[in-house]
């Protein structure tokens, strides 16, 4: 009798997987963000550790960290931070998460003393069943009584947020040969069924 898998994640895991490949992500860059692509040498595309230990000993994993030149630049380099939270609900606070994530990086960056500080660019892909569109730290602040006069003092950043079930048939398509076809064989054959 066959044993009952239970597969933990399994979107989270098929993102990890397909971004695990350099060439999937710059189909999925050179789709979704072109702007980015072309100012990125993407012949430079390196996979990070994401995994580090915080302080408190706690262990830190971002989900997917690359890093690449800039084009035409020798020593410049700046980070993509993709992050892929599979959840059920919108988390209201995925800004404080992917903030700790960003400076975790520029720690590291200014612990290695030979290194300048880079960019980092966060990504965040949604798959989730309710409409989601993720606050800045800033926009959660916003209703604070004393917003006008601390607003200067909060720290704030956006990110590039792909929300795939908002996109069109033709667009999750696209989305879907991004992540899957990439990742095939050159002599992938489609095999219809009769």
């Amino acid at each position: 009798m066959p044993q009952n898998i239970n597969v933990h994640q399994p979107d989270d895991r098929f993102f990890k997987s397909a971004m695990s490949d350099p060439e999937v992500v710059k189909a999925y860059l050179q789709h979704f963000y072109p702007k980015i692509a072309t100012i990125a040498d993407l012949a430079s595309w390196k996979l990070e550790n994401s995994v580090s230990l915080r302080p408190s000993l706690k262990r830190f994993e971002a989900d997917i960290i690359y890093r690449c030149r800039f084009q035409g630049e020798a020593d410049d380099h700046f980070y993509f931070c993709l992050l892929f939270e599979h959840k059920s609900k919108p988390d209201k606070y995925v800004a404080v998460q992917v903030g700790l994530y960003i400076m975790e990086l520029l720690s590291s960056m200014v612990k290695k003393q030979s290194r300048e500080l880079e960019p980092v660019l966060p990504l965040i892909f949604y798959n989730g069943k309710e409409k989601w569109v993720p606050q800045t730290l800033g926009q959660l602040f916003k209703e604070h009584p004393h917003h006008a006069v601390l607003e200067p003092y909060i720290p704030d950043f956006r990110f590039l947020f792909q929300d795939a079930t908002r996109l069109s048939t033709e667009e999750l398509l696209e989305l879907v040969g991004v992540l899957l076809l990439e990742r095939t064989q050159p002599n992938f054959v489609l095999i219809e069924a009769r």
